[in-house]
């Protein structure tokens, strides 16, 4: 099974810790989407990853190749179905193949975006720096530059 990773689960180790099968399969991109926080993790303490479909968009991220055991695991620690909702999509490989993989939106967004909580921002940004995504749409995001 395929997942596809854009917040907090870019960072391979807590990923591992979740899911111990979990296997980087490499960078994609989840076109017609843009990246969105919103709702409240109690685990981190503010706004959370999302995404929101919006056309001319892409958001890049990270492919995991996953046992059953470790989705089901891992729908625990998203809060599938009440928090997360795991939707099928497709999404691009740096070699231009299109895959379908998982990918885990949130249920309730809110009414308008919301700043993410800075410990959550934090982890997120140096998964992007480590995996050198270009960090302007999670800055945009964020609500720290034009969209």
């Amino acid at each position: 099974m395929l997942v596809f990773a854009f917040g907090s689960n870019l960072d391979g180790a807590q990923m591992r810790a979740r899911c111990p099968s979990a296997r980087a399969v490499g960078r994609a991109r989840l076109e017609g989407h843009a990246l969105a926080f919103g709702g409240f993790s109690a685990r981190w303490g503010g706004a959370v990853a999302s995404v929101v479909r919006r056309r001319g968009q892409a958001v890049e991220g990270l492919l995991y190749a996953l046992s059953k055991a470790d989705l089901r695991a891992l729908d625990g620690f998203e809060g599938t179905p009440w928090v997360y909702e795991r939707v099928a999509r497709l999404v691009t490989t740096e070699g231009g193949t299109r895959r379908r993989a998982f990918v885990y939106v949130l249920r309730a967004l809110g009414p308008a975006p919301r700043r993410p909580a800075p410990r959550y921002l934090a982890a997120v940004r140096l998964a992007y720096a480590r995996l050198r995504l270009d960090p302007g749409p999670l800055v945009r995001a964020a609500g720290g530059g034009p969209s």
